[in-house]
């Protein structure tokens, strides 16, 4: 019984591989970046832009679902430096103009054309080139040959495929997001202490918009937002003196931008086909005379 459940499995995996589409999309655009911070019940806050970039490799199955992986940026976390007194000094990024590694995995889902324009279909109508020869008649008594040659008929047909029009298709997806190097929470320093609003996972829901004049795609839009999973309330305590002093943070943070890419992936094409036909002929008529 499990013998005949996993190889059911294995067919219907073969069969939904056999009709997927592997494609790539290279992407560049904005990203803005957006962090909070409570501390001692007071407030502060920092928004910054970055210029954003990655590499998008999608699995699409027939149906036009399917898993993506994307290798690209992330802005840095900002840094906050704090007194010993919990006073905030400045507000800052850990690292200046610098762009952390992020690596990005979910499900999409593909929806059908919306039709934009309408498409027409191009067909070459067919060309025949046909030439007759008349052979001579040779008339005698006892015979009269007539030969007739069909000629070489050459029928070329050329068909190509409609032309689809202008069209988009939403893309929906769900990913989560995880950078694998971040700096620590919360570090001492000699007049005070640190901290990093940085994170490890992010849940990242977005829409793309891929536009195509038919079947072949030419531009594809994604606005997306990030959301960090795992961010908690932080403190440190530190002596001003004898006194000891507590500060409570509370961090929030997310992101949001917009990139465009040319997708490409390997698509069978159907070259056009010309058929050749070649047909020759011959008559001989036999007639008999009679003597008046």
């Amino acid at each position: 019984m499990k013998s005949t459940l996993l190889t059911a499995v294995l067919l219907l995996a073969a069969g939904a591989v056999t009709n997927a589409q592997l494609s790539f999309l290279p992407q560049v655009g904005f990203e803005q970046s957006r962090t909070s911070l409570n501390y001692n019940s007071l407030y502060t806050g920092e928004v910054n832009g970055y210029f954003k970039k990655a590499l998008k490799t999608d699995y699409r199955f027939k149906g036009g679902h399917g898993p993506y992986i994307s290798l690209g940026t992330s802005p840095a976390p900002m840094s906050f430096s704090f007194t010993n007194t919990g006073s905030l000094i400045e507000g800052l990024q850990a690292a200046k103009n610098n762009l952390q590694f992020r690596i990005e995995t979910g499900y999409q889902y593909t929806s059908k054309a919306i039709q934009f324009t309408k498409g027409r279909s191009a067909t070459a109508s067919p060309t025949s080139e046909a030439s007759n020869e008349m052979a001579t008649q040779k008339k005698s008594c006892g015979s009269s040959t007539y030969k007739s040659s069909c000629g070489n008929k050459r029928k070329s047909s050329r068909t190509n495929f409609a032309n689809g029009g202008l069209n988009m298709r939403l893309q929906p997806s769900l990913g989560l997001a995880y950078i694998p190097s971040t700096d620590p929470g919360i570090t001492e320093t000699a007049n005070g202490f640190q901290y990093a609003s940085a994170w490890k996972t992010a849940i990242v829901p977005a829409m793309g918009f891929e536009f195509a004049n038919g079947r072949q795609r030419f531009l594809t839009l994604t606005i997306f937002y990030t959301k960090p999973l795992g961010m908690k309330d932080e403190s440190f305590t530190a002596f001003s003196g004898s006194k000891a002093i507590t500060t409570n943070i509370s961090p929030t943070t997310s992101t949001w931008g917009i990139t465009a890419g040319v997708p490409f992936s390997f698509v069978k094409s159907n070259a056009s086909k010309t058929k050749k036909v070649k047909k020759e002929c011959q008559r001989i008529i036999y007639r008999r005379c009679y003597k008046s």
